[in-house]
């Protein structure tokens, strides 16, 4: 069976060769690096609002800090806040900030951070961090330097949260680095951030590190970096995998991220076979994912996964694996066919399960994959773009903290028609619950219930990939999938 797609195979040739016309190449230099983002959508790049793309975020933590941030390893660490501190009971989270400006010169306040986090928290009830901004209860400037944040409920990775890039702070436009704006004329272009005062200008124009970002489809962005024209290329996923090869970048400088999260196939919609629990778990049985994971070049460490939550967050003693967890592929085919069988015999044809998926040479190789095993039992699927009317759509999503609850809620009524209200119930009692142990049990139980609904098929851990070639300063791989700009450079956050 071929699973390339013609299409996009034919592009890369074609882009690889325009990109190599245009451009010579530079020579390297660790102090000025080029990085490009490659986006599916709008190449927009806006570091303002809630709802930013990859590239817009990557912006914004270069020129906006928030109270703390994420190093190029995916650790917390200090950016506005200089320490800070727990309660036992940990709803009150105090921070004590450092003596510095925003890049127009004016002092940073508590009172004036405080007041942007409230102004912050509320724009983030519209964004992907909409669950876990409705925690927080309270912001409070208690001195000069120093900010208080209540929540209503224990939030055990509530710094990983405020290390988001969204939480970034803007005062009236202006953003306190670690990065500042030097054009925007070509390509964005970043360089050091200096508190304005006359001392520092000699400084600042001895400075010469820069950073580059743009953004563009993948094609265009491998082909600029097998060019020389780009050092660094990231946010590349399970679907741009096809265009590494046929570009022939070196394994040695594919940088696969071990981030956590969900990938696989969610329902958004569950009409006649596919309404009923027991036949979405024909679909879970169905998928062969060792061999649709190896269906993809040169990603041999991709992990596959029959469970919701990862194994490193579960809880001793619930088991949240699927029944049929236990049986051999050749079993779980056996047991599928019987099941169609005798449901066609009652209830007549079923129709093809409709997935939708971006147009693009590895989504042509998940969704074949998937048609070619459920046709081996009695079903079959079809491909629709991502704008039409489907049975359910891929789910790609990285967790931006270590916590069940954001795995959880993204399979809620909120997120998808196809839910189960009992599951949303208890997980609103596990939010109110403060002690963590009945959290996390309360937790565990409602993956127990949602694997029992099949409203989402676990396929994989996701994948996000990056380019760039061994030894590059600043650049490291990491769980969180994140790489900030300014330690490309040597720039530190505070």
């Amino acid at each position: 069976m071929n699973f390339r797609s013609t299409s996009w195979f034919k592009i890369l040739p074609a882009t690889l060769a325009v990109t190599l016309l245009g451009s010579c190449g530079f020579a390297g230099d660790e102090d000025q690096v080029r990085v490009t983002v490659i986006e599916d959508g709008s190449a927009r790049i806006n570091p303002v609002g809630t709802r930013l793309n990859f590239v817009s975020s990557t912006m914004r933590a270069a020129i906006a800090k928030g109270l703390v941030g994420l190093d190029e390893q995916g650790r917390v660490v200090p950016a506005l806040a200089a320490r800070w501190i727990v309660s036992d009971d940990g709803l009150s989270y105090i921070f004590r900030l450092f003596d510095a400006k925003w890049d127009d010169g004016r002092e940073i306040t508590a009172e004036r951070v405080a007041r942007l986090l409230r102004e912050r928290f509320s724009e983030l009830r519209n964004s992907r961090l909409q669950y876990d901004v409705s925690e927080v209860e309270e912001v409070l400037s208690m001195t000069g330097r120093v900010i208080e944040i209540r929540l209503d409920s224990p939030h055990p990775n509530f710094l990983q949260l405020l290390a988001q890039p969204e939480m970034g702070l803007f005062r009236a436009g202006h953003g306190a680095g670690p990065m500042r704006l030097l054009s925007e004329e070509d390509v964005i272009k970043l360089s050091r951030f200096d508190e304005p005062s006359e001392e520092e200008q000699d400084a600042e124009e001895e400075d010469d590190r820069w950073v580059s970002l743009r953004s563009e489809p993948a094609a265009i962005a491998i082909a600029r970096y097998r060019a020389g024209a780009v050092q660094v290329v990231l946010n590349g996923k399970y679907h741009h995998l096809p265009l590494i090869g046929a570009a022939g970048i070196s394994s040695g400088d594919i940088r696969l991220d071990p981030v956590a999260g969900l990938f696989g196939l969610r329902f958004i919609r569950a009409e006649g076979f596919w309404a009923v629990p027991e036949n979405r778990e024909i679909l879970a049985m169905t998928i062969n994912r060792p061999a649709l994971l190896t269906s993809f070049p040169g990603v041999s460490a991709w992990q596959s996964r029959l469970k919701i939550i990862p194994e490193a967050l579960d809880v001793d003693g619930i088991n949240t694996y699927p029944d049929w967890a236990s049986m051999t592929m050749q079993d779980r085919m056996a047991y599928a066919r019987n099941h169609v069988s005798r449901w066609k015999a009652s209830e007549g044809p079923v129709a093809p399960l409709a997935i939708a998926l971006p147009d693009a040479a590895g989504a042509d190789i998940l969704f074949k994959r998937i048609q070619s095993d459920l046709r081996r039992v009695g079903l079959n699927a079809r491909k629709v773009e991502l704008n039409q009317a489907a049975d359910v759509q891929l789910l790609d999503e990285i967790a931006p903290y270590d916590s069940p609850q954001w795995f959880l809620k993204q399979l809620t009524c909120m997120a998808t028609p196809v839910c189960l209200n009992d599951a949303d119930t208890q997980i609103t009692e596990a939010e109110a619950a403060t002690n963590l142990e009945i959290k996390a049990r309360l937790y565990a139980e409602v993956e127990n219930m949602l694997v029992d609904h099949y409203n989402f098929i676990p396929i994989a851990v996701p994948i996000r990939w990056s380019i760039a070639r061994q030894g590059q300063r600043g650049f490291a791989v990491n769980p969180r999938g994140w790489h900030p700009l300014n330690p490309l450079v040597g720039i530190p956050i505070s």
